[in-house]
């Protein structure tokens, strides 16, 4: 298997505006902080006895720092206004790192930028720094499936048993589908259920922990769920006071590992099309 050395940053600003690092005009030559995160332990002295007891733990924000150079030491001057202009700490931005065949993204904040002014005869560079609250790097796409989904069977050359007749569609009695999560910390989706015809308290589960909406829906109603932040609404307005009280939407969270998702209703339940997208959660590139 040949190793992948291509190496990259793409910087995206909240305008929309984008600058790479690719080794085109700019050479990404230092990466510091997208290993992994900081991390928090809380303890408390035991009060009799040796050491302590761990009473909490946690991800810190990340502190992230990219060095570039301009690879046209003619050209310096136009870069450098390039980099100057572009890095603002009153923008946010998306930083997209690839490294050693995986790319992946997190949400920034620009902390600090460095442009030397020694550098008139050489090539030009910049040191970009910037802070995650949120520490984890995400998939370049999102994942997801409709879990009532009815899977198109009918092809070709066409067959037709005397007895059992023709295969059009597999669809999905059980309402369960099997996610395979192989992110590194749990990824919270959204769901998004939409009726066909009338339905009443719909709810989606995942294991033992479930979100149940206590209100009927119409052909053409759309429930949307998010579970991080907790928010539910029907046809875009809020219906978060219709919630049954022992629904968990932290238990919705996306676990490594395997996650079995369900949905139902008391009532048209065959009538839903449920659709669970999310993006995949890591601690490193």
């Amino acid at each position: 298997m040949k190793l992948d050395t291509y190496v990259a940053a793409r910087f995206v600003r909240s305008d929309g505006a984008e600058l790479l690092a690719d080794g085109s005009s700019w050479l990404l030559t230092s990466i510091d902080g997208a290993d992994a995160p900081g991390y928090d332990l809380f303890t408390q002295d035991n009060g009799a006895g040796d050491g302590a007891t761990v009473t909490g733990k946690r991800v810190k924000s990340r502190d992230l720092q990219l060095e570039a150079t301009a690879l046209s030491v003619r050209w310096g001057p136009e870069l450098r206004a390039q980099a100057l202009a572009f890095f603002n700490p009153k923008k946010t931005y998306r930083v997209y790192l690839t490294y050693m065949g995986r790319t992946r993204w997190l949400a920034a904040e620009l902390s600090a930028f460095k442009a030397p002014n020694g550098h008139v005869n050489l090539p030009q560079t910049f040191s970009a720094y910037f802070l995650a609250v949120e520490p984890c790097w995400q998939s370049v796409d999102d994942f997801g499936q409709d879990i009532a989904a009815i899977t198109p069977r009918w092809g070709f050359p066409y067959m037709d048993h005397p007895a059992l007749g023709v295969l059009v569609d597999l669809a999905n009695f059980a309402r369960e589908v099997v996610f395979d999560y192989d992110g590194d910390v749990p990824a919270f989706p959204t769901i998004t259920i939409t009726a066909d015809g009338v339905a009443t308290n719909p709810k989606i589960v995942n294991g033992s922990a479930y979100v149940r909406l206590l209100d009927g829906m119409a052909a053409g109603d759309t429930v949307t769920i998010s579970t991080s932040p907790p928010r539910i609404t029907k046809n875009g307005v809020n219906v978060l006071n219709k919630v049954d009280r022992t629904s968990n939407f932290a238990g919705l969270a996306m676990q490594p590992g395997r996650n079995v998702f369900s949905y139902g209703a008391d009532y048209g339940d065959n009538s839903l099309h449920v659709v669970l997208r999310y993006t995949k959660q890591y601690l490193g590139v």
